[in-house]
């Protein structure tokens, strides 16, 4: 394989992170997508991931567009941190089914490669909070990918499901 450039290889990565994110979803018995057993649930965890990665690849936060099926507070998980808590008086109603966050992860994947090819990789990062290049925020958000997915499987394997292969490449793994 030859040299990639920034962008080939930051669009091969992020879709091999929403690549491994989609098959935990797949795999994810219906009983475990809403549990009460978690301070947040599996599904919100998911979306959580999927408007992170909408969000981070706007231009700012003044660019960002909310996703058509949005649940009010939902991206936030909650924490010590005010940011990582919903507007004060937000109570997240409903939940996203399996099916929504399957087409969220289709809609982003059919997005990417304009997306990608949008950032300045050399510039700011465009969110105050992040005050590194448009490079490193994209690193950051692949890596948010990665982390709150194996959170998920962690939790999946608990209960004694198996099968979660590491993507080496853009292309699914086959069974070990």
């Amino acid at each position: 394989m030859g040299f990639l450039s920034p962008l080939n290889y930051s669009d091969r990565k992020m879709r091999m992170g929403l690549g491994m994110l989609r098959q935990v979803l797949e795999k994810m018995p219906e009983e475990q997508w809403n549990t009460d057993e978690y301070n947040n649930p599996n599904w919100q965890i998911a979306y959580h991931i999927l408007w992170g990665v909408k969000f981070y690849l706007a231009a700012g936060p003044e660019h960002y567009v909310l996703w058509e099926n949005a649940i009010e507070g939902a991206e936030s998980l909650g924490g010590s941190q005010d940011w990582e808590n919903p507007d004060e008086g937000v109570v997240v109603a409903g939940h996203h089914t399996k099916e929504e966050l399957l087409g969220f992860i289709d809609e982003l994947e059919n997005h990417l490669p304009q997306a990608v090819e949008a950032l300045p990789f050399d510039r700011s990062s465009g969110f105050e909070w992040y005050p590194y290049s448009r490079l490193e925020l994209h690193i950051n958000n692949i890596r948010h990918i990665q982390h709150h997915t194996a959170q998920l499987i962690e939790r999946l394997k608990a209960k004694g499901l198996s099968g979660f292969n590491w993507w080496a490449d853009q292309n699914q793994p086959q069974e070990w």
